[in-house]
Order: C-alpha cells, then sequence, then structure tokens
C-alpha cells in the first residue's frame, strides 16, 4: 500500500535529528583488500563494480527503485522497465550515522539503511518497497517516509503456500498494478515473462556457482562468492550473468580437494563490507562450502515455476518463489529450516553448521536452542555465533571457531 506515514510535523522534527555531517565510508578499500585474496581475474568486473556504484551518479534515464528483503519480486520492477536496487545494509560506517536517528541498541542493519537515507546517500531512488517481514523493516516504512515516497508490501507472516496464495496473489497483483500506475507503463503478461526468463538465468548460473564450491569451495573461494551476491543487489542483472558464467567457466579450472573442514553458514546475512564472520572462519580453518541465508541461497536458487502462461498465472509463480520458498525466519517455520540444514548436511557431506547471529536480531537468535538440540540429536557439529559490526570480539570469535574445527577433526579420526 501506498502511505504517508508521518504528518508534516513529525517529519520536520525526524529530518532534523540528522546533522547531514560528512562520514567517510572505506568500500573500496575493502573491496581492494578481498581482490588481492582472489585467484579469479574473472572476478575484477565485480570488485570494480563495488567502486563504480559508490563513484558514479545515477544516469538520469534510468528509474531507480530501492527494495529490502526477497520477499519484493524483482520481475514486477523489472517488467515496468524500472532498475531495482537492493538497498539492504550491513556498514559499521552507517550504523553510526544511523544512530543520530535512532536507539543504540537495536537492529543494526536498521541503523544502518536510516543512516544512508538521512545522509543523502539514496536521494536518487524513486521509490522504496519496504515489506512486512519482521517488525523493525515494518516500522522502517515510517522512519524512511519523510525522505522517500514508500510502498509498503505486506504479505503476512506465513509461507504454507495453500491456505495463503490467493492473499499473496492479491497482494503482488495491487504491487503490479500500482508500478504500472505511478510509472505510467503498460506492462502485462510478455513483460512478465522477459524479466522471468533473465532472473531464472541468474538461478542456473548460481546453482552450478553453488554446487561447485560445495565440492570445491576453494575454486571460488568465500569472499568472492559473497562479493558476486552483493553485487547482485544493484547491478543490471544480464550483466551480472554474463560477469558469473566467465568465473564459473575460469572455476571449473581451479578444482582441487580442500583438506579444511567444510561447513554450512546459516542465520543472518552476509553483506559487504561486514564480511568480519567470514574473516575469522577463514582465520580457524573452516571453509564455508554452502549457505543458507536469504541474501544467497535464498535468493537465488529457486527459478519462478510458471505454469500457467497468464499475467495472474505468472504473479502467482512469483509468490511460489518469493514468499513460499522465503527463508526468512519470519516466514519460514522451524520445523522447514531444520530440515533444509540436515538434508543440506547430509546431501553434501558437510562437517558442521555455523550458525551466525547478528546482535539485537532477535528474530535469528530466538531459534538457536532448539537448532542446537535437534543437530546434536542427529549427530552434527553445530555453533552458534553472535556478534556485531565491531571487531573488538575477533579474537574470541576466532577461539572458539579455532576450538570448533578441532572437534569436528576429532570426531573424524
Amino acid at each position: 500500500m501506498q502511505k504517508r506515514f508521518l504528518n508534516k510535523y513529525n517529519e520536520l522534527i525526524l529530518r532534523n535529528l540528522s546533522s547531514k555531517k560528512a562520514f567517510l565510508n572505506d568500500d573500496i578499500k575493502q573491496a581492494l583488500k578481498y581482490r588481492e585474496r582472489s585467484n579469479l581475474s574473472s572476478m575484477d568486473g565485480f570488485y570494480k563494480a563495488i567502486e563504480a556504484n559508490l563513484g558514479v551518479e545515477k544516469t538520469q534515464k534510468d528509474r531507480y527503485i530501492g527494495y529490502f528483503c526477497s520477499i519484493v519480486p524483482e520481475e514486477l520492477l523489472l517488467a515496468c522497465s524500472l532498475k531495482p536496487v537492493r538497498l539492504c545494509c550491513e556498514d559499521y560506517t552507517w550504523t553510526n550515522a544511523g544512530e543520530e536517528i535512532l536507539p543504540g541498541d537495536i537492529c543494526p542493519v536498521i541503523k544502518a539503511i536510516c543512516g544512508k537515507f538521512y545522509n543523502n546517500v539514496y536521494d536518487y531512488l524513486e521509490l522504496v518497497i519496504v515489506p512486512g517481514t519482521c517488525d523493525p523493516k515494518a516500522k522502517l516504512a515510517e522512519l524512511l517516509s519523510p525522505v522517500k515516497e514508500v510502498y509498503f508490501l505486506d504479505p503476512g507472516r506465513d509461507s504454507d503456500y495453500l491456505e495463503n496464495v490467493d492473499k499473496w496473489t492479491d497482494r503482488y497483483t495491487k504491487f503490479f498494478q500500482f508500478l504500472r500506475q505511478r510509472f505510467q507503463c503498460h506492462a502485462g503478461k510478455k513483460q512478465l515473462l522477459t524479466a522471468c526468463k533473465l532472473t531464472n538465468e541468474r538461478t542456473e548460473i548460481f546453482k552450478k556457482i553453488y554446487a561447485l564450491r560445495i565440492k570445491f569451495p576453494g575454486a571460488i573461494n568465500i569472499f568472492d562468492y559473497y562479493v558476486m551476491i552483493y553485487t547482485s543487489f544493484f547491478m543490471d542483472i544480464e550483466q551480472w550473468n554474463k560477469m558469473a558464467e566467465k568465473v564459473y567457466e575460469q572455476a571449473r579450472e581451479k578444482q582441487s580437494l580442500s583438506k579444511k573442514p567444510k561447513v554450512l553458514l546459516s542465520g543472518s546475512p552476509v553483506i559487504f563490507p561486514n564480511f568480519k564472520i567470514l574473516d575469522v572462519l577463514d582465520q580457524a580453518g573452516l571453509e564455508v562450502a554452502a549457505d543458507i541465508q536469504c541474501t544467497g541461497f535464498g535468493r537465488f536458487y529457486n527459478p519462478v515455476a510458471i505454469d500457467e502462461d497468464t499475467e495472474s498465472g505468472i504473479i502467482r509463480a512469483l509468490t511460489l518463489k518469493n514468499i513460499a520458498g522465503s527463508i526468512c525466519p519470519c516466514l519460514l517455520t522451524l520445523e522447514k529450516l531444520i530440515n533444509l540444514i540436515i538434508d543440506t548436511v547430509s546431501q553434501y557431506r558437510l562437517d558442521g553448521v555455523v550458525y551466525y547471529n547478528l546482535r539485537l536480531c532477535q528474530v535469528f537468535e530466538t531459534q538457536t536452542t532448539i537448532i542446537r538440540q535437534v543437530l546434536k540429536e542427529n549427530k552434527i557439529p553445530f555453533l552458534s555465533v553472535k556478534t556485531d559490526f565491531g571487531k573488538e570480539d575477533t579474537g574470541q570469535l576466532k577461539t572458539r571457531l579455532e576450538a570448533f574445527r578441532e572437534i569436528i577433526q576429532s570426531g573424524k579420526e
């Protein structure tokens, strides 16, 4: 729904909370750091894309639309000739900026997002789509409304397809109608099919990369993998597909078995430049061979499976991919998540599970105890790690992960 969330007086108060002072960002420096660790020349384009995204003004001819979470269907935006930009942010610099507007002890992702918006980073966006997944996201719609037009997309919090498909289809259809009216376009079945073909091509490439990394994690190191995921937030999909295909082709020639324990990384999403957990896992001698996170596996792995070649049939297929197939803990039941973790570990013969919980994100943390107990009963090594964007606890995390590695290795003897 399109809605004004605050009256003009409250908007003025919220605007004045931000000092608009300059916040120095070292994303380019971080990108160069991880580029030096890559063994694939085909990754150059992805690292350059980070620098280009930070340093180049957006073109006037394109219409950029910001969105959060994988339940927002990119295909509807693409069908309307709009440029989708995923805005999920894990940047310590912008978290500090966000604390001028929000209290310190809330979700750091929400603080980082607000820090960027209230310091004019996203002035080029014409619209922001905020989903009603977790409570902080729902409140985010109000917080951003003084500085940007907001569309609130609320699918509910139940991922049962048969019980909810009609409601979801109705919400997506109304959203599509809004986009067509707002941007004066005549998108229909033809444009939707073209958009779905494009995202399905991305899915096929991602699945090849995912399968390759499970067997040979070193073929595409974990930092390159997550950089590819991050650049997909803002890159043209067709360009991303071509570049990712080249990475896959080069990586296939670098297959070598790793002696490190191979683990599954689940829990909170990992988003550049916050690669803290990846750095520590690497230093501790653990190889992240697979993930079950909303930014990578959860966003890319399932295709749009169209069984009815009509506009409503395509939109219904999008709900199956984006909502019923979501691994967001606000939607996915704990039983389904645990079964997915167990099946992934068993199918690919992984050595253990690291569950990453971003501090102050309670929806992930509440699942930890039950997951630990069930995996223990299934004799799957499990470690829960809770941290934030800061570097102060890096040494402690490394010690815990090294101990976890030793437990895995001793169990193999």
